[in-house]
């Protein structure tokens, strides 16, 4: 009988830092998560920034292609078709 009370406090012992291990490891993961997502947010803000971004200079550069077409339109109309 007190081999068997000594085998079950062992157990015990045993199954509480098995589940003390797990609680830590699933504290961990959690902190994991939430660093994660908050990436994920950063990320996700940083791509709509980019995206924003990426809108304005290709306006800028339609813009400015059609600068250059008027350019070279006005220079043919004042008699230059590109001869030198």
């Amino acid at each position: 009988m007190e081999k068997s009370l000594i085998a079950l406090r062992d157990n015990q012992v045993v199954q509480g830092e098995i589940l003390n291990r797990l609680e830590l490891a699933v504290e961990r993961n959690n902190e994991a998560i939430a660093r994660n997502s908050d990436a994920i947010a950063r990320n996700s803000d940083a791509f709509a920034k980019l995206a924003d971004g990426f809108l304005l200079l290709q306006a800028a550069m339609k813009g400015l292609a059609e600068t250059v077409d008027r350019f070279i339109k006005g220079l043919e109309a004042n008699g230059d078709h590109g001869r030198r």
